[in-house]
């Protein structure tokens, strides 16, 4: 899906591709738009569900093509945070138990022995599904900013 973005299809030189762009960024119309970068003529951002996308916009004569990347820096925090997570997780839950129910066994790997594979099997499923829905509002959003872009071109979107 994000492969397949669609094209712009304008008359105008880059120059002037890039100074709209700046004009739309100006007015609220372009979020996180960064002018001349390495990927293309320029990005902004594509908000996701809950990671946002950069939204490259390459210049070729008659075509203004996109694609996206994710920005990477809010995954792998999501993501290192979620690790961490279940250590103290499994300690304070081993320390609840033992504390609440006299009941419970008093060796810690017994704890260790059903906690850890309850939290961490589900993170590949739980991974999935969160990329899946961040890739689809981001492709959603990148959509409507490249028709609005259209519009301040005065270009024609082809898909």
């Amino acid at each position: 899906m994000i492969a397949n973005l669609p094209h712009i299809a304008t008359d105008l030189d880059s120059n002037e591709i890039a100074k709209r762009a700046r004009r739309q960024s100006e007015r609220g119309k372009l979020p996180g738009f960064v002018a001349t970068t390495p990927d293309g003529l320029y990005e902004a951002n594509a908000f996701g569900n809950p990671f946002d996308y950069r939204l490259i916009a390459s210049h070729a004569p008659g075509k203004l093509s996109f694609t996206m990347k994710i920005k990477r820096k809010m995954p792998i925090i999501f993501w290192a945070v979620m690790a961490f997570t279940v250590w103290p997780g499994v300690l304070f839950t081993d320390s609840l138990l033992n504390t609440w129910f006299g009941w419970y066994p008093n060796e810690t790997w017994i704890t260790f022995a059903w906690y850890i594979p309850l939290t961490v099997l589900p993170l590949p499923w739980l991974h999935k599904a969160v990329m899946a829905r961040t890739r689809l509002a981001a492709l959603v959003h990148a959509h409507e900013q490249i028709h609005a872009i259209a519009k301040s071109l005065g270009g024609e979107v082809n898909e």
